[in-house]
This record gives C-alpha cells, sequence and structure tokens, in this order.
C-alpha cells in the first residue's frame, strides 16, 4: 500500500513540477522530425532491456510517462505508449529485479546466469513476435 502511495506522489512531483515535460521536450531533441511516427516502435524495443533490468516502478513511473509526453507531441496517444511498453514485461519476469524469480531459483537450486542463458533466448524471441503482432494488430502503430 505505501508504494503504491509513494509512485503516485512520485509521479504527480515529476508532472506538476514540469519534469516530466522538461525530459521529454529533451528526450524530443535528438528524435529527427520524420520520425516522430516510430515513437511507438520504438518504445516497444527500448522496453525489452528496461523492463529487464529495471524495476517495474522505475519503468512505469519514470520512463512510460517521458515517452508518452514525448508522443503527444506527435498526436499518439498515452495508450498506445503503454501498450508498447507492456512488451518488455516478457523479459521483466526473467531479469534480475523480478523478485518472483529469485524465489523460483531458489526452489529449484539453480543459478541466475543458468536460469537466464536458456530463457533468455526464448524470451527475446517471444519479445520480438509480440512486437510484430502488436504492429499487424494495430495495437501499436506505425502512422
Amino acid at each position: 500500500m505505501i508504494l503504491v502511495l509513494a509512485a503516485g506522489v512520485f509521479t504527480g512531483i515529476m508532472t506538476d513540477s514540469g519534469m516530466i515535460k522538461a525530459m521529454a521536450d529533451a528526450a524530443l531533441s535528438i528524435v529527427p522530425d520524420g520520425w516522430g511516427n516510430v515513437i511507438p516502435l520504438f518504445t516497444a524495443v527500448l522496453a525489452l532491456p528496461l523492463g529487464f533490468f529495471m524495476s517495474n516502478d522505475g519503468y512505469w513511473f519514470g520512463v512510460v510517462p517521458v515517452l508518452a509526453e514525448s508522443a503527444a507531441h506527435y498526436g499518439i496517444d498515452a495508450n498506445e505508449i503503454a501498450r508498447a511498453g507492456a512488451i518488455g514485461q516478457i523479459l521483466h519476469m526473467m531479469g534480475p529485479t523480478s523478485a518472483p524469480l529469485w524465489v523460483l531459483i531458489g526452489l529449484v537450486k539453480t543459478e541466475l546466469g543458468d536460469f537466464q542463458k536458456h530463457a533468455l533466448r526464448w524470451g527475446v524471441l517471444v519479445s520480438f513476435a509480440y512486437i510484430a503482432f502488436a504492429l499487424l494488430t494495430g495495437a501499436i502503430g506505425i502512422a
């Protein structure tokens, strides 16, 4: 409960202070003008390593709002960015910040590296298939 409350306070401070808008403007400064339409695809691809290495709170309350604000400048709905960002959750469950994974590894008495050596091959393949499916169905688009 406290974690959810703290995340809400953090997001409110970031939004109301203008920090998210400033970070979005900084991110937009490196995007060529004609490439704004690929922000959902960029978000989906970026979600894979960020989802793997970051905690969910840091990713969803820190990174995704900045990407959504950046996409809004090109008329892309925040829901589309959220859908693209969710693709990284496949690899998040295999990453070192996933608490259930540590419990599983302890129960089966294996090492994280051994697990990742085998699971990441499939996880990356499934993630790219998920991106392709999202593009085909229009869940995320390239306008």
